[in-house]
Formats: structure tokens, sequence, C-alpha cells
């Protein structure tokens, strides 16, 4: 069964960790907003209502936009800092209201606390643009119209509705894009839980056909040949032939059937296995790909078609890691039969550096190799070998019945 994952919650950059980039700019932004600030008190001017001592206007701009450097790390603690001197300082005494000095920065605190928090603490700030410009006149008579009030506000709503729905449209963005990725996970994750249920089904479908045929004809034959006479000796070595084929038709069988359940390695359906007759192509293959490869295979091998398998993936895999390694490099593959089936490919090296023992590494090759000759119960060595690197396998000799 997939299991559903709920997706993460977005995560905004008050969770993570800003960039350089983004210090900058918001040290930037909070220098030229002061400076902006502080030259707009000592520059004589009618943009604003001026009231109260120097060095009062002064901290209280410097309050509302220093803080600014840090609007994203804590967004809403900055505009309650922006607005809440503001406020405090309007119950006490007259202060100083300009364009760059308080609606500026006020505005840019709102849109930071609606873009870089979440929309519940977000609201906390909504209520102090109001409480600002409505406790401003109780010390600062020439201020105190409702156009005075509401054009303040019509700049600092705004821009905490832009920073909520660019925050909103960004998080949107975020959950389609991890719901995206999810259902990918589990449109794979189905897809190979429903071809594991058919090669499972297939195996077993397979085994109860073929391996009990073929059991009840290995037991049938034992049965015949031990109710033969002493001198039908032909008879006797023909069906001892057949029951011999029987048991290792049924390891065969098991092996793949195993391979059906476990494995993704499986071989295009009305196509042959290939086996050691199939290795000069194989190595011409490779030749036409920049190796030298020198070949020695005998004439004449007794090996059943599951082991022959095995040694041309072994070699098919070897010359692979050879030309992938060490380049255009001569690789001798030598397959020998006699006491056992063996094979060894071994190459020169790399001609122009040395990058003896990196096949030893963390790739899949090797394992696969290794799997392959340990299922036939045989041994593989894989290691550097002066310059270059050499991959034995050795198979067992076939059980007989006898």
């Amino acid at each position: 069964m997939i299991r559903r994952q709920p997706a993460p919650h977005y995560s905004s950059p008050m969770h993570s960790a800003l960039s350089r980039r983004q210090w900058a700019f918001d040290l930037f932004l909070a220098v030229v907003a002061a400076a902006a600030a502080i030259a707009q008190l000592v520059i004589p001017n009618n943009d604003g209502y001026f009231g109260g001592p120097m060095w009062l206007n002064v901290v209280v701009s410097l309050l509302r936009t220093v803080p600014l450097a840090a609007r994203r790390v804590w967004p809403v603690p900055v505009a309650v800092v922006v607005f809440g001197s503001d406020i405090l300082t309007s119950l006490c005494v007259p202060h100083t209201s300009t364009f760059w000095g308080t609606v500026l920065p006020m505005a840019t605190a709102t849109y930071s606390a609606a873009r870089w928090s979440d929309m519940r603490r977000s609201l906390l700030v909504l209520p102090l643009p109001v409480a600002a410009f409505a406790l401003y006149p109780i010390h600062m008579r020439s201020f105190g119209g409702w156009e005075d009030i509401l054009f303040p506000l019509m700049i600092l709503w705004p821009t905490f509705i832009a920073g909520y729905l660019i925050n909103r449209l960004l998080q949107q963005r975020h959950d389609l894009k991890e719901a995206l990725r999810q259902l990918a996970e589990q449109r794979d994750e189905h897809s190979r839980h429903v071809l594991l249920e058919e090669r499972t089904r297939i195996a077993r479908e397979m085994h109860d056909v073929l391996a009990h045929g073929v059991t009840v004809m290995v037991v049938q034959t034992g049965a015949a040949r031990m109710e033969l006479d002493e001198s039908a000796t032909a008879a006797r070595e023909s069906l001892l032939a057949v029951e011999a084929t029987g048991r290792q038709v049924i390891g065969e069988l098991r092996r793949t059937l195993s391979l059906l359940r476990l494995g993704d390695d499986l071989p295009p359906s009305g196509h042959p296995s290939p086996g050691l007759a199939d290795l000069p192509e194989l190595a011409e293959s490779m030749r036409k790909a920049g190796l030298t490869v020198d070949l020695h295979v005998p004439g004449q091998v007794e090996a059943d078609p599951g082991r022959e398998l095995a040694v041309y993936r072994v070699v098919q895999e070897a010359l692979t890691n050879s030309l992938r390694h060490a380049g255009r490099t001569r690789v001798r593959v030598r397959v020998t039969a006699d006491p056992h089936l063996e094979v060894e490919v071994s190459d020169t090296g790399p001609r122009h550096r040395d990058d003896r023992g990196s096949r030893l590494g963390g790739g899949h090759g090797l394992i696969g190799m290794k799997e392959r000759v340990t299922m036939y119960g045989g041994r593989l060595l894989a290691e550097p070998r002066g310059s270059g690197f050499v991959v034995h396998a050795a198979f067992p000799p076939v059980e007989r019945v006898r």
C-alpha cells in the first residue's frame, strides 16, 4: 500500500538562513531610510508635521528605520518596534512626522510583516497603523483631519495586502512543487509495486506448473531406475542422465524464479540468453569501442546455460569497466574449463595516469558480478594487479547424480 505523507508547511525565509546578498540589501535599506529621515528633519521643508525637540525626533526616526535591517528575520517584531516607538511617543510628547521618516518606514515594515510571516501573526500588525495615526493628534493639534489619517492608511494597508498576496502565491507555488514531487514518488513506487506483484505472480505460476511437473518426472525416473535389472546397464545410464538433468533443471528454475521475484535484470522475452558462443561478438564490439581484446575460449566447454550466462555477464561488465576506467587499453580474456569453469579478465591499466584501485568503489557492477557468481556457488576476485586490474571468477563443477 502506498502511504501518502503530508506535504511540509511552506518554509518562509524567517525560518531559514538569509544569504549575504539579502542581509546586505536590508542593511542598505535601513541605512538609506535612516539617512532620508534625518535629512528631512534637518533640511527645512514643508513635507510633514514638525514638533518636539530635535534629539527626540532623531531617536524616534532611528527607531523607525534601523530595525528594518532585520525585517525578514523578525518581520512582526520589527513592525511592532517601528509602530510602537511612534505610538508611545505620541502618547507622551509632540514629535515630528514626515513622509520619508514616518510613512515610508511604516509601509516597509507593514509589507515585510505580511510578506515574511504567517497570516495569523501578520494580522497583529493591521491595527498598528490606525493606532499610530489616531493617537498622533493628541499633542499635535495641526494633525487630525480625516484626510490626514486616511492618506497614510491608504498607503499602509495596500502594502500589507501586497505582501500577503505575494506570500500566498509563493506558498502555493511551493505546495504545488511539493505535491508534484510526491506524486512522482508515489507513481514510481506504484509502478515498482505493480511490477513486483506481477513478477511474484509469474514466479508462483511457473513454480506451480514447471517445478511440480519436473519434480514428478525426476521422482518417477528414479523409481524406474531402481526397478531395472542389473543387466539393463544402458537403460540405467539413460535414466540416470534423465534424472540428473531433471535435478539440474529444478535448480536452474529456482534461480530463475528468484530473479523474477527480486531482480530487475530480466532478459528480453523471445531472445535466448547469451553464452560462451557470444563472447567473440562481444569482444569485437569492445574492439570497435577502442579496447584491444585478446580472447581465448576453448572449443568444447561442458557448462549449463546459467553458468554460461554468468560468464558472459562477468566478461561484459569487466570489459566495460576497463574501457571506462583505463580507456584504450589492452585486455586479456581467458576462459578455461579444466578442471572446472573459470574466467579471467585482466587489463594493463591506463596509459597516462595511475587509476589503480578506483574500480573498487561503490558502483553496482562488481556487486552484480559477485551475486551472479555466488548464485552458482562460485567465487569472484576483483583487485588491482600492477598498473592494471584483474577480475577472476571460478565456478564449481556441476554435481552429478550417481
